[in-house]
């Protein structure tokens, strides 16, 4: 016999507010989200999320197909067209799968997954092994396939 963990909680077109205090919130719309207490996860499909200043400004904005959420540590895995973008600094991020790291605020890509980075509007850069700093937006590739990154 199989046991398969039920939601405890099942939402159809969400908003959840990722709010832990210590920065501005990320607002999170979802077509689907279901929350297991147990486990403390979380899946969602369909999502757009959002983060502003204190002036009200978007800073950084995405989406992706799906999520896994780890509800005690806030990381995450995207995956299926996801996109991520800080408007300020003008660094635009398309990967099929990424991996959030909440707590050290750093964005990864697993494996060989391919992922294209646009900056200061046209510049591109596409590669393997991608390491983002959001809170610096410092960008790293373990393997470069077309373009340059500058140190």
């Amino acid at each position: 016999m199989r046991s398969v963990e039920l939601p405890d909680l099942a939402l159809t077109n969400a908003t959840y507010v990722l709010n832990r205090g210590e920065d501005h919130p990320i607002s999170i719309l979802a077509g689907h989200i279901a929350l297991y207490d147990k486990s403390h996860k979380a899946e969602a499909a369909s999502i757009t999320f959002t983060q502003n200043d204190a002036q009200g400004n978007v800073v950084l904005r995405g989406s992706a197909s799906a999520a896994n959420v780890d509800l005690q540590s806030y990381d995450a895995q995207l995956h299926g067209s996801v996109t991520i973008e800080k408007i300020k600094e003008q660094l635009f991020i398309e990967a099929d799968r990424l991996q959030w790291l909440h707590e050290e605020e750093i964005l990864i890509s697993e494996d060989q997954t391919e992922v294209v980075i646009t900056y200061e509007g046209n510049k591109k850069v596409r590669g393997t092994g991608l390491r983002v700093e959001l809170a610096t937006s410092q960008v790293s590739f373990d393997e470069v396939i077309e373009g340059v990154v500058l140190p």
